[in-house]
């Protein structure tokens, strides 16, 4: 991963001020700051599907749901972005001149790339779970039918169920949302399995 750092050893403020200047975006980490890759039509078209269902299942509600433009800080020095993002009630928001970042969101949908998946399984997913504002966290391929659930228990642990079918029902208590794997990827042109 280190060969995608673009700067090492820098502060919050110099990230802050390096993201709102950059037509590109960029993870911060630990004073590292990593480009982000860009999304391939299918990741795009996952992505755009899951927040098209939420949109339409709150629309009119207290949540919002939000594309991966939207910042959220992880931690202190952790700010990331989320394929797709929800927040309900009162946005907490930390400002930094014009730019904004969330802290609070409710749910996070992370659509795998080769490139990230070791980034967005590792580090990255463990301090999205240490957020307390946080029910709802997924991973979704996109070479094949696969979604991985993990929701926040009572007890603060973090229960995991996966998908695979088309009719599977999804179901986000957090924001009483239910999303059907066959609507994730809808239109999406998964590649042949090859069979051994």
């Amino acid at each position: 991963m280190k060969s995608a750092v673009t700067k090492q050893n820098v502060t919050v403020a110099e990230y802050l001020d390096l993201e709102s200047k950059s037509r590109r975006k960029h993870e911060f980490i630990d004073g590292d700051v990593l480009p982000m890759a860009g999304a391939s039509r299918r990741h795009s078209k996952i992505a755009s599907n899951i927040g098209g269902e939420l949109f339409g299942q709150l629309k009119g509600t207290d949540c919002e749901v939000h594309f991966g433009d939207l910042r959220i800080k992880a931690r202190p020095t952790h700010y990331v972005y989320g394929d797709v993002s929800v927040f309900c009630g009162e946005p907490e928001i930390e400002k930094y001149k014009d730019a904004e970042t969330l802290l609070n969101p409710k749910v996070v949908f992370e659509v795998l790339s080769r490139s990230t998946e070791a980034r967005d399984r590792g580090e990255k997913a463990q301090d999205y779970r240490q957020l307390p504002s946080l029910t709802d966290y997924f991973f979704v391929a996109q070479d094949k039918s696969f979604v991985e659930h993990y929701s926040r228990q009572k007890d603060n642990s973090w229960k995991l169920v996966e998908y695979r079918e088309p009719d599977d029902e999804i179901r986000l208590s957090g924001i009483n949302c239910v999303l059907k794997v066959r609507d994730i990827y809808m239109g999406v042109d998964l590649p042949k399995l090859r069979l051994f």
